[in-house]
């Protein structure tokens, strides 16, 4: 039987990286506010989903039904996971420290909230989402259905859009309103482990535990992904006229988009190795880091009317760090492994 070939799935989570990089860093900011939001606000909100659904379709993959396997891999990777997250803690405590994290309102409980939900640094709320996710779809999926499992993951979903894109709905109703502001002081956005992570990764076992069929031909898969993301330009722009979002992070097109280019690149043909693939997550980890060398680099030679003020450049000369600091840091690791093995 021959081996599959994730290497489709590996460029489009490289993409994603470089979307992330995108929405924050405005690529299009200094030339046009509203061209640079089509981008920075819509069309960057598929890149984590793309990350969760390759995280669940992966994890539920390792999935066989025996209980001793399967725990033996939930708790393997919550490891992997919590360890990685631990060293992201670690790097950004010198910014954390520069930006006076540890000065303005910092307490217990803000410090508990940040390690739970929103991440000691604006993108590290990732990891700790990928925790709860997978926790919680992890013990849903030993005890119900894939499309119970949909059910309860699409309106733990809803819930978040009612905190996120869609607040504006809810702002001035004194029933619900009231809730929100309760979840509002335990955490800072409903896009979290919560309500935004679980229905990508049943996605991501829906995919990995029902193969198609039939074999689709991958422009059915590409025309139904455009077609899902023209919708969710169109649900954007809508959102921002109508002033609904409280954040802009959850569409309800992104479900379809993004499964749909999840299906359409594992039918790519392409080879992208074990570095490429952890380039990926490094690049996520350290952006935020060459932002801020770009910035201070670009003010100690004077440049700032290039590197800074011009966004595209700004944007590219920060990708074209991240992916050098993250090719080094997978270098590094791969040299301590080899040293402890």
């Amino acid at each position: 039987m021959a081996k599959p070939n994730f290497g489709g799935l590996d460029y489009v989570k490289f993409i994603a990286a470089i979307l992330v990089i995108a929405n924050h860093t405005g690529p299009l900011l200094s030339y046009h506010a509203y061209a640079d939001f089509l981008i920075s606000g819509i069309l960057t909100r598929i890149a984590v989903p793309i990350f969760f659904m390759t995280s669940g379709y992966f994890f539920f993959r390792k999935q066989t039904g025996e209980q001793a396997n399967d725990s033996k891999a939930w708790l393997g990777y919550m490891e992997k996971i919590g360890k990685l997250y631990g060293i992201a803690i670690l790097l950004y405590i010198p910014l954390n420290v520069y930006t006076g994290y540890f000065k303005e309102n910092f307490s217990a409980y803000s410090f508990f909230k940040d390690i739970v939900f929103d991440g000691t640094f604006y993108h590290l709320w990732y990891l700790p989402a990928l925790i709860i996710g997978i926790t919680i779809t992890y013990f849903l999926y030993k005890k119900i259905s894939l499309t119970s499992m949909l059910a309860i993951a699409g309106l733990l979903y809803v819930i978040g859009l009612l905190g996120d894109s869609y607040y504006g709905l809810i702002e001035n109703t004194g029933g619900i309103k009231p809730l929100y502001d309760g979840m509002f002081s335990v955490f800072d956005y409903t896009r979290n482990g919560l309500f935004y992570a679980p229905i990508y990764l049943v996605l991501g076992a829906w995919a990995a535990k029902h193969p198609p069929k039939h074999a689709r031909k991958p422009v059915v898969y590409a025309s139904l992904f455009f077609l899902s993301l023209a919708l969710m330009f169109a649900e954007g722009i809508l959102l921002k006229s109508w002033e609904l979002p409280r954040h802009d992070s959850m569409y309800v097109f992104a479900l379809p988009a993004t499964y749909f280019l999840f299906q359409w690149a594992l039918l790519w043909k392409g080879k992208s190795g074990k570095a490429f693939r952890e380039w990926r997550v490094w690049i996520y980890i350290l952006h935020p880091i060459a932002i801020v060398l770009v910035r201070g680099a670009a003010e100690v030679i004077n440049l700032e009317s290039i590197f800074i003020a011009n966004s595209l450049i700004h944007f590219a000369t920060v990708c074209l760090l991240s992916v050098v600091m993250a090719a080094v840091a997978v270098k590094v690791s791969d040299i301590k492994f080899k040293l402890r093995s």
